[in-house]
């Protein structure tokens, strides 16, 4: 019975890293085709990026979420090696798959729960392999104790000159910048603590309407200030910079908005003058033709070839 229960468990074994090898090679194919249909959606320019071009320094850079669209920007455009924090939840698979079939089973109620079942599985293995793909750094928000095991992995990141990528939004908004969670400014100290470094905290705003991504100027930790007064100038610092960036961005965004504007207006009034101008003609045309066939007319009086009456 032993051998056989052997066998038994060898087998599934087996099947299992074949079923993982065959989902997993899938998976990366439907991850490129997507990453190459999403290409031309998601490319924006990036300015600001001297700021970042000193390797011999820990840089955490702090950027908007935006929706889908900061992430997936980032993720195709951002010139530098990075590991973004990422709520732990986001990376188990019970919770992807929970999440998005109370989601999807709500708004799709009319389709067949077998194709429901199937495009989730497709999904979240797909959400998986972008997860390790970025190199994800868990993070908790509810559990404190966790936050140590983030801190460590964010510092052995950076000590390989990697940016560190934090997303501090506590609810993601359509416009402008959202209120920070205040927690994140703790690597800080601890990478001082650890290495004697400081860190340089880089804020970010990626502008969809723009298609740009920005990087602002660091502020850097001061490990001889007070430490909570610190941590409220680190958060008030990034926050302000990109909140200043996107009214920047909107004044921009009116400008163009006016100058398509007087665009169009100035094309609208050549349209008038060309279709004046062909009515013009046509009249002109008609006249003319008029004109010929009065004469015609006259001509063949003049003849007695018509009566006059």
């Amino acid at each position: 019975m032993t051998e056989t229960k052997k066998k038994k468990n060898i087998f599934k074994r087996f099947f299992s890293i074949i079923g993982k090898g065959i989902t997993y090679f899938f998976t990366a194919l439907l991850y490129y085709f997507l990453y190459i249909i999403a290409w031309p959606f998601t490319r924006c320019k990036v300015k600001g990026k001297e700021n970042l071009q000193k390797d011999d320094e820990a840089r955490v850079v702090v950027s908007n979420h935006y929706q889908m669209y900061g992430p997936l920007a980032i993720f195709m455009n951002f010139p530098y090696k990075f590991r973004p924090w990422i709520i732990d939840k986001m990376m188990e698979e019970e919770h992807i798959e929970h999440q998005m079939g109370l989601m999807v089973y709500n708004e799709f109620k009319k389709v067949p729960k077998f194709i429901i079942w199937i495009v989730l599985k497709i999904v979240k293995n797909l959400m998986l392999f972008c997860m390790h793909k970025a190199g994800g750094i868990s993070v908790s928000r509810e559990n404190p104790r966790k936050i140590f095991e983030t801190l460590k992995i964010s510092t052995e990141t950076l000590e390989k000159n990697k940016i560190v990528l934090i997303f501090p939004e506590k609810d993601y908004v359509n416009e402008g910048v959202g209120i920070f969670m205040q927690g994140f400014e703790h690597i800080g100290k601890y990478h001082y603590q650890k290495t004697g470094k400081k860190i340089s905290f880089y804020p970010m705003f990626v502008s969809q309407s723009n298609k740009t991504m920005y990087i602002l100027k660091p502020i850097i930790f001061d490990p001889d200030e007070d430490a909570n007064v610190q941590k409220q100038k680190i958060v008030k610092y990034l926050r302000d910079e990109m909140v200043k960036q996107y009214e920047l961005c909107e004044v921009n965004n009116e400008k163009i908005q006016k100058k398509k504007a007087k665009k169009r207006q100035k094309k609208q009034r050549k349209e008038l003058k060309t279709q004046q101008k062909r009515n013009r003609k046509l009249k002109n045309k008609e006249n003319i033709s008029l004109n010929s066939d009065e004469e015609k007319v006259e001509q063949l009086v003049e003849d007695n070839i018509i009566d006059k009456k």
